[in-house]
């Protein structure tokens, strides 16, 4: 299967910016525009022909929400800054980091996500996101977790790091 380099792909999107085009280590800057999310993800989807289709759906599942969440939420503080998908690839893991210039969250604040539901009110979520006129969701975190070996956000909460081994 021929698979183009990341610099390749992106050349004619000047939207998105190829840091670094290693195979082992893929940086990109992307402008802070939602119809980015998809064109990266089907590159990473092309790109991850090498582990298993599981694996690979998993993965762009989790890239797809986190890079949602980035350009969503991150960057409508920051609307130039955009964000920064970092792919790193050993032989014994996958780790993708997403950086926005936004001022961050506290995961642990966000009644609005299923990810701090207690176990006896696994939809309290919902009410919160009805009470502040969100649209329905926000499992996404949740699932990414269920998805990751480790994910990890720095104390910003604006840079996440997730970590599948192989």
């Amino acid at each position: 299967m021929n698979v183009l380099s990341a610099r390749e792909a992106f050349r004619d999107i000047p939207e998105i910016q190829v840091v670094s085009s290693l195979p082992a280590w893929i940086c990109l800057r992307i402008a802070p525009e939602m119809k980015l999310r998809s064109v990266v993800v089907n590159f990473f989807r092309a790109y991850m022909h090498s582990v298993s289709e599981e694996l690979c759906d998993q993965l762009c599942t989790a890239m797809d929400e986190l890079l949602g969440n980035a350009l969503e939420h991150g960057c409508t503080h920051e609307p130039k800054c955009g964000c920064e998908l970092t792919y790193i690839r050993t032989s014994r893991m996958i780790l993708l980091q997403i950086r926005d210039a936004g001022p961050g969250f506290d995961l642990n604040g966000v009644a609005h996500a299923a990810v701090n539901n207690p176990p006896d009110n696994p939809l309290r979520h919902a009410e919160a996101r009805a009470r502040l006129g969100m649209r329905p969701g926000g499992f996404g975190i949740l699932l990414v977790k269920q998805i990751a070996d480790d994910l990890i956000y720095n104390e910003q909460g604006n840079e996440v790091v997730l970590v599948k081994y192989l």
